[in-house]
């Protein structure tokens, strides 16, 4: 192979991996997010602990996928691993 087509490849499988672990380490930090906002029977404080747990593990997902992308782990973007969470914190706390 090329230069060219192995970069292409090598694009792809880090654009592939980075769409999974999205889908993988995305779907706990919003479900714990929304459980936090529906649940009717959760105290204030377990729905405040839902919601660090949830912007934990959104750092987290977006820290790794910084890394797999062959970027710093602590660029501003990965702020938005919190989106879930504070939304979440902001509709059970307002």
């Amino acid at each position: 192979m090329d230069d060219a087509e192995e970069r292409s490849l090598d694009l792809v499988q880090r654009l592939v991996i980075s769409a999974l672990l999205l889908v993988v380490m995305g779907a706990p930090t919003v479900a714990l997010a929304g459980y936090g906002v529906v649940a009717d029977s959760v105290a204030p404080s377990t729905a405040l602990g839902l919601c660090v747990l949830s912007g934990v593990i959104g750092l987290l997902a977006a820290a790794v996928i910084h890394l797999i992308n062959r970027r710093r782990p602590y660029a501003p973007t990965v702020i938005l691993g919190l989106v879930p969470a504070a939304l979440a914190a902001y509709l059970i706390f307002t």
